[in-house]
């Protein structure tokens, strides 16, 4: 009977061990935002003039939510970027593997200062496009091969 119970246990610990669990988090912000605020210091934003994309093959899908934020993720690291504006996604399923494309502009934070009145100014007139950035936290489950 132990002999069972440990070939049970042993055979559970392979099959986890088996498994890697990649996870990150990525920024995005709708157009009518204006950037970061937070008192009392703020940034402008520099917008990059040409679209960017990035395209990934997703085996093993746990919810396209996470691979939505996994890819943002992703493009966001190897642009060295820190957000990514207006993204939109496209996303095929054929046998079991889902191949998924964001577009966007990638963003960069530049220029970080204390807060001035003119900037309160702004602040004043247009509070409601004032939103503040999503963080999103990816995880996605990859089998070792």
């Amino acid at each position: 009977m132990k002999t069972k119970i440990i070939i049970a246990f042993t055979a559970t610990v392979l099959m986890i061990s088996c498994k890697t669990i990649n996870s990150g988090t990525s920024k995005s912000i709708e157009i009518s935002g204006v950037g970061v605020i937070h008192k009392p210091v703020i940034a402008d934003l520099e917008i990059a003039k040409e679209k960017s994309s990035k395209t990934m093959v997703i085996k093993n899908m746990e919810s396209l939510s996470n691979a939505k934020n996994e890819i943002i993720r992703v493009l966001l690291i190897e642009n060295n970027a820190d957000l990514l504006v207006e993204p939109k996604f496209d996303a095929k399923t054929k046998n079991g593997k889902t191949e998924l494309t964001v577009t966007g502009w990638l963003a960069y934070y530049k220029n970080f200062r204390t807060i001035e009145e003119k900037d309160l100014k702004l602040i004043e007139i247009r509070p409601a496009v004032i939103r503040p950035v999503e963080t999103n936290q990816s995880s996605l489950l990859e089998k070792m091969k």
